[in-house]
């Protein structure tokens, strides 16, 4: 058998010698036709050697056969080398992806990603009873105009390098003044501890540190008016699990995938709805500290009805030199209500934040199934000098929202994702979301030895009804409608009057990636 088995080789091997001469020296894919040729002849001598030949007598391998033979096996080496070249190379390629989430670009070793997001907001706002009785009150700030307005629109980068190092780039190209409110880096070298440095949300108020795109309402209520914005500086921050349960490895400012997160920082300071420009530099070296605990108690307990309760406090303290303080205006009409820069006749000046201040924040939010409810409230304690007159002042403001999805999914403190996408031709609608809030703001009394008790109100007080169409979970539709309620304002020193309730009804088309 083996005798025949070499006859067989040394003729087909010779017959291809004789035939195909030197066309095989470079070209390997041609070769590797002929040596799949080769192998089905040889199967089929195989089946014939079964069978007794006669014929077939033993012929002696020549120098030829054997040089062809080396060949061969050298050029099917090459071939295994370029094909595991071709494989590594293939494995070491960027991963792309574009889809809901946005464009992302991930390295082979998914080490390092690049992520490019967006959004855009389209605002209209019209002023219910906007009459000759508000215009009449000689405030500038008063109701109106009805307008149209680009409310928001961002594109930006965040992702992470080396695994651990991640960082948001976020410029704002519908903003006067402020176009970067994120810029940051967060070292996550583990889940229970992270570094954060550069320009982000203070820590404080519940409803801010939500998603600018998540927010059930177009506008926040009063209680995220008397914390910062954003500010620039640093902050440590981290998140712990049960036992048996493992963290995420970035924790979010509120992350419900983790039982209890922290954050504690110390800061520039900004006032209340503070944000610094992108060139602004502080102003005197004292700092704000300000420090936040949320936690997930029925988290991993099995109650699916507790699992979404979430319960927090956050605060702050500080001791700023004259710093600039920001007017307060109202929600959804953006009149302005309270405004230090229209002070009382008898003490003329700039007025600033100058001395020991602090803010105390309780919070809470609970998420079972299509219902959800949000509540908070604030201290806000400051020193304010006006020339020669300084005052305490302790404002306070609170808020209660609740909301409920009519389409059945899953309520949440992020975005509603619809069971099904926006396609009328197809009997799908989206999902629909109604909601309500109620929220209030007293201004110190202290205060308006400082400010005209005519152009600045001692209590606002809001309510608010909402629907939230969502076509996807990219696009939305939210309709709103807010009246303010207002305490003075109005009238003359001597007679201090209400000033007119602010009515507005607006609507927004967003897009966000």
């Amino acid at each position: 058998m083996n005798n025949f088995r070499r006859t067989a080789i040394a003729s087909i091997i010779n017959l291809t010698l004789l035939g195909a001469g030197n066309v095989y020296a470079d070209d390997s894919s041609v070769l590797e036709k002929r040596i799949r040729e080769l192998e089905k002849r040889l199967q089929q001598l195989d089946k014939a050697s079964a069978l007794p030949n006669p014929s077939i007598t033993t012929t002696t391998v020549t120098p030829e056969v054997e040089k062809l033979t080396r060949k061969v096996n050298t050029l099917e080496r090459k071939l295994e080398v370029q094909d595991e070249v071709t494989t590594g190379n293939f494995q070491k390629q960027p991963v792309i992806d574009a889809g809901a989430d946005g464009f992302k670009i991930t390295s082979a070793d998914k080490k390092h990603q690049v992520r490019i997001r967006g959004a855009v907001q389209t605002d209209a706002r019209f002023f219910l009873d906007n009459n000759a009785n508000a215009k009449s009150l000689n405030n500038t700030n008063q109701e109106g105009p009805d307008r149209f307005e680009l409310k928001q629109g961002r594109v930006w980068l965040e992702g992470y390098v080396f695994k651990d190092i991640y960082f948001k780039i976020m410029p704002d190209f519908a903003a006067s003044g402020n176009i970067l409110p994120d810029a940051y880096l967060d070292y996550a070298y583990h889940p229970a501890a992270s570094l954060l440095v550069g320009k982000f949300k203070s820590p404080l108020s519940l409803e801010r540190l939500q998603g600018d795109s998540d927010t059930v309402f177009m506008e926040r209520a009063f209680p995220t008016y008397l914390a910062s914005n954003r500010d620039v500086g640093v902050q440590f921050h981290g998140a712990l699990s049960k036992p048996g349960y493992k963290s995420e490895t970035v924790a979010g400012p509120i992350d419900a995938r983790n039982t209890l997160t922290y954050q504690i920082g110390v800061s520039n300071g900004s006032g209340d709805s503070g944000s610094p420009n992108n060139d602004a530099k502080d102003t005197d070296s004292n700092k704000e500290v300000n420090a936040r605990l949320f936690g997930h108690p029925f988290q991993h307990t099995g109650y699916s009805w507790l699992e979404g309760l979430g319960l927090g406090v956050a605060g702050s303290f500080g001791d700023p030199n004259q710093q600039a303080v920001n007017n307060l205006n109202t929600p959804n009409g953006a009149s302005r209500y309270l405004d230090y820069t229209k002070n009382n006749s008898t003490n003329p000046g700039i007025t600033t934040s100058n001395g020991a201040t602090y803010r105390v924040y309780p919070q809470a939010y609970w998420y079972a199934g299509p219902i959800g409810l949000m509540g908070e409230y604030v201290v806000s304690s400051q020193h304010l000098l006006n020339g020669t007159t300084s005052i305490k002042q302790d404002n306070k403001a609170y808020q209660v929202q609740a909301s409920y999805v009519v389409t059945g999914e899953d309520n949440s403190f992020g975005a509603i994702k619809p069971l099904r996408n926006f396609d009328p031709l197809k009997g799908s609608w989206g999902a629909l979301q109604l909601a309500t809030r109620w929220s209030q703001l007293d201004v110190d009394n202290n205060t308006f030895s400082i400010v005209d008790p005519t152009k600045s109100a001692s209590r606002a007080q809001a309510w608010t009804l909402g629907a939230n169409w969502f076509l996807n979970s990219n696009a939305l539709i939210r309709i709103n409608y807010e009246n303010v309620s207002f305490t003075g304002g109005a009238g003359t020193k001597t007679h201090i009057t209400d000033r007119p309730n602010e009515q507005v009804f607006s609507t927004r088309f967003q897009l966000s990636f």
